[in-house]
């Protein structure tokens, strides 16, 4: 969503019309407020996502406040484009205010250095990658940290063509688009960075559990349904995978695959959604041809006397059913009696 989408009061203001009038169209449904004397077309509004809007929200928070706001946390992490799994209800913030962690007015303050680990990434100041990584890594449940994380260390850019929009470029400040990214923006970070980040956290506790969370993670993994996937094999006691295994097929072509275990032959693939709904990952196809193509790579992959398991979100996430689906691949828990 560009920048000239997002209608300011100031605006009207300053070239002699009077604002009020907005509040009028926003009463009249043709404009939805975002904040304060910030409002979005409706219809463009409807058209968002829950990651693009929280963008939109972002955006007319730096539009309307005296002092920029500096994101960290969950914020910080989607426009940096990490593995975050879910929208916090509310932008989450940095001050060096004693009194900190206050919500106002959908703005939740949290209280921590202004000084160090904050950068400026397009319009927006943030905290920067490491440390915005590795907070997060301090407070999630062990499976959207590790997303994190992964994300944090994974530079896609470098895979010619398999994402083609992948970028190092820093966002438009009020593109709500960059706020729905498959990839992280700037260079990877390296494990020397992370552990730095480690150093600078305050509590001990989140230390060793930011450590840990770095000694699991994986440059490799290429979406937050890979790494969770890759959690929960680890919380339930299953066997390591190798991670983007690549087979020659037999008519010529390759294919790789999300896990794989070689004294099994058995390989592994997350379903997400995002390659069936998303256009830019279907490259044109439409959702059926993406289905029979998938369906295809299964079968060539069988052909080479692979055994073929896959699962979705909702399996992942229950862990009942998706150790049914690794056990029924042949795989066993460390845990199971």
């Amino acid at each position: 969503m560009p920048s000239s989408k997002l209608i300011f009061s100031s605006d009207a203001t300053r070239i002699g019309q009077d604002p009020r009038l907005l509040a009028k169209r926003a009463q009249r449904g043709e404009l939805i407020r975002v904040r304060r004397g910030a409002y979005v077309p409706a219809g463009i509004w409807a058209a968002l996502n829950e990651r693009q809007r929280h963008g939109v929200l972002a955006a007319a928070l730096v539009h309307t406040t005296l002092k920029s706001p500096v994101f960290t946390m969950k914020t910080a992490g989607l426009l940096w484009g990490l593995g975050v799994v879910g929208v916090p209800r509310q932008l989450q913030t940095l001050t060096d205010d004693p009194r900190g962690g206050r919500s106002k007015n959908g703005v939740h303050r949290t209280l921590g250095s202004l000084d160090q680990g904050v950068c400026q990434l397009g319009g927006f100041q943030v905290t920067d990658k490491a440390r915005t990584t590795i907070e997060l890594a301090g407070k999630l449940n062990f499976g959207e940290a590790l997303a994190v994380v992964d994300s944090s260390r994974r530079d896609l850019s470098v895979r010619t063509g398999q994402y083609p929009w992948s970028g190092l470029t820093a966002p438009s400040p009020a593109d709500a688009a960059d706020w729905d990214k498959e990839s992280p923006w700037g260079p990877a970070l390296q494990l020397e960075a992370l552990e730095e980040a480690v150093s600078n956290i305050a509590t001990t506790s989140r230390q060793r559990r930011a450590s840990k969370i770095i000694e699991f993670s994986a440059a490799d993994s290429e979406s937050p349904g890979e790494s969770i996937s890759r959690a929960n094999m680890i919380l339930q006691g299953f066997p390591a995978p190798r991670l983007q295994a690549t087979f020659t097929l037999k008519n010529g072509k390759t294919a790789r695959t999300d896990f794989w275990w070689p004294e099994l032959d058995l390989v592994g693939e997350f379903d997400g959604q995002g390659k069936y709904l998303r256009s830019e990952l279907r490259g044109g196809k439409t959702i059926q041809q993406v289905v029979m193509d998938e369906k295809a790579r299964e079968n060539a992959l069988r052909a080479l006397g692979l055994t073929v398991i896959r699962w979705d979100w909702g399996e992942m996430m229950n862990p009942r059913a998706f150790a049914n689906i690794l056990i029924d691949g042949g795989l066993r828990s460390s845990r199971t009696p």
